[in-house]
C-alpha cells in the first residue's frame, strides 16, 4: 500500500460532532456569578458606609462661640484632633461608634461625632420595651465625663445626618476643663450615652473619646479646610 493510500484512511475517520451545551449548566453558571457579583458588591458597600461619614460629621461646627473665639483669633482657633484608640462602645457588639474628636483648648470646647446603626434602635423594644424612631435624634442623650468624675453636659449644638442604615450625630460640648488652672487636667474623658432624654440613671452605653495621660496622649493640630468658616 503506497503512503498516499494511507493518508487516504485519515480522510475517512468522521471528525468528532462537538456536544450541544446543557442549558441548565448554564443557568448555574450564571446564577452563581450573579451571586457572587452580589455579595462581593454588598461587601464592598458595608465597607463603605461603615468606614465613610457625611462632610458635615467631619468637619468643625461653629456654635456661636466658636465663631467669636474664630473671629477674635483671625481664624487660629488651636484646634486640635487625637486619633481614638478604642471608638467603640463594645468589642463584640459595637452599637455605638466615636469619630473625628477636636478639641479647642481656649474655649475649652470638644467635638465628637457618634455614629450608631438603625438596629441599635430596634433593639431597643426588646432590651428595654421602648419603641423608638430610628431618625429620631433624641431617641439617645449625651454626656461627658472624666477621669476625675466632672460631668459635662452642656450640648452647644448638635447635628444629626443619616447614611444607609447608620445615623449620625456631631455634638459640641462647651465647658469641658481640658486644661484647668491648678491642675487636674482630665487624663482621660468618656462620652456617656442614654436613652431618651433622661439621664439621671446609669448609662446605656460609654465610649473613651479623649486620652491625655503617660500611656497615650498622641495629639495633632486640626487645619481648617477652606470651607471650615462660620
Amino acid at each position: 500500500m503506497s503512503d498516499y493510500e494511507r493518508y487516504g484512511d485519515y480522510d475517512d475517520i468522521d471528525e468528532e460532532e462537538p456536544r450541544s451545551k446543557n442549558p441548565v449548566m448554564i443557568m448555574l453558571r450564571i446564577m452563581t456569578a450573579v451571586i457572587c457579583i452580589s455579595v462581593v458588591g454588598m461587601i464592598a458597600f458595608r465597607l463603605f458606609t461603615f468606614n465613610s461619614y457625611p462632610s458635615a460629621m467631619k468637619e468643625i461646627y461653629f456654635n456661636d462661640k466658636l465663631t467669636e473665639y474664630y473671629n477674635a483669633t483671625n481664624g487660629d482657633i488651636g484646634a486640635k484632633t487625637q486619633s481614638l484608640r478604642a471608638p467603640y462602645d463594645h468589642p463584640d457588639l459595637g452599637r455605638f461608634f466615636c469619630d473625628h474628636l477636636v478639641v479647642i483648648e481656649g474655649i475649652d470646647q470638644l467635638q465628637i461625632t457618634v455614629r450608631y446603626n438603625v438596629a441599635t434602635v430596634a433593639a431597643l423594644a426588646d432590651e428595654l420595651g421602648i419603641t423608638a424612631e430610628r431618625d429620631d435624634p433624641e431617641v439617645f442623650s449625651y454626656r461627658l465625663v472624666d477621669n476625675y468624675g466632672r460631668v459635662y453636659d452642656e450640648i452647644g449644638g448638635s447635628l444629626f445626618d443619616s447614611r444607609a442604615m447608620y445615623r449620625y450625630v456631631r455634638l459640641v460640648f462647651d465647658g469641658v476643663e481640658l486644661d484647668p488652672e491648678g491642675g487636674n487636667a482630665p487624663e482621660w474623658i468618656r462620652l456617656e450615652i442614654f436613652v431618651g432624654q433622661d439621664m439621671s440613671g446609669e448609662p446605656y452605653s460609654m465610649v473613651p473619646v479623649y486620652e491625655n495621660n503617660a500611656d497615650y496622649s498622641a495629639f495633632s493640630d486640626y487645619k481648617l479646610s477652606g470651607k471650615e468658616k462660620p
